[in-house]
């Protein structure tokens, strides 16, 4: 039986979009040949989903890619989104604060306290190490960094005043305005950082060069399918690509900021990209 699961962006508001996706997904892949579930795998952690052999659908972060799961994932292709901040099949964070602190940039951020969503993650911990290497001093910056195990609990985090900035992929950023606004009263974007490339969509390691351009061929096939418009645009899908097999290297073009700096202050992967060989 096949793994399948799209736990990125999948708010329990936006549910009922997300199933219409999936559905249609599945349709596609069972049109060319591919016996596809008809329910997405929400009770298992995603990162325990990527170490199944039988893993067929999933998404995740480039650094999962590039890092800690390499030896499991495959990309498919890259989706685009339609949230502010993104081009192409490329995407931004944001720095997040709130509305009542009086940081006027980054430099101001110095000695508040961090939350990330995780140590694996690129829009919310590599992108933020980025902005704030070159104002950090001996390889500090913040007074404390905490970690939230996701972008909508690091919001939270802040509008209880239990952190003061946070880095936030904008693509949730736009979800939760659309389908959780609460989430967002009382925090502002202080800046957003450069873009890369999407969170793509992937499989197993061990998946065939014969079915992976099946899967390719029925996502493109879903992307441009008119039946799961209305799911598309309440998720902010405008597409997938297919980038070359570099494109996420351009993550450690980021860590080599931190690196210039000597600024190892937020958590990193267990295989420390921090530390890879230039």
């Amino acid at each position: 039986m096949h793994v399948v699961n799209l736990p990125w962006y999948d708010l329990p508001e936006l549910e009922r979009e997300t199933n219409a996706l999936w559905a249609g997904i599945a349709r596609h892949l069972r049109k060319e040949g591919i016996d596809a579930p008809d329910r997405l795998d929400r009770d298992t952690e995603y990162d325990a989903q990527w170490l199944e052999p039988s893993l067929l659908f999933s998404q995740a972060c480039g650094y999962d890619v590039l890092y800690d799961h390499s030896s499991y994932l495959q990309v498919i292709a890259t989706p685009r989104y339609a949230a502010r901040g993104c081009e192409g099949a490329c995407y931004r964070s944001a720095i997040v604060v709130r509305e009542n602190g009086h940081a006027p940039g980054i430099a101001e951020l110095k000695g508040k306290r961090a939350v990330v969503n995780d140590a694996t993650s690129h829009s919310g911990t590599n992108a933020l190490r980025a902005m704030v290497a070159p104002h950090a001093k001996g390889g500090r910056f913040f007074s404390e960094v905490k970690v939230s195990g996701a972008h909508t609990e690091s919001l939270a985090m802040l509008a209880c005043n239990e952190a003061d900035v946070a880095c936030i992929d904008l693509v949730v950023w736009d979800l939760c305005e659309r389908a959780r606004p609460a989430a967002l009263k009382g925090l502002r974007k202080l800046a957003e950082t450069e873009k890369a490339p999407a969170p793509p969509f992937v499989t197993a390691r061990n998946t065939s060069p014969e079915m992976l351009k099946r899967l390719r061929m029925a996502l493109f096939n879903a992307m441009a399918d008119a039946s799961l418009t209305s799911a598309r645009e309440a998720l902010l899908l405008d597409g997938v690509e297919l980038l070359p097999p570099s494109a996420y290297n351009e993550l450690w073009l980021f860590e080599d900021i931190a690196r210039q700096h000597s600024y190892f202050e937020l958590p990193a992967p267990r295989t420390s990209p921090l530390s890879r060989v230039p």
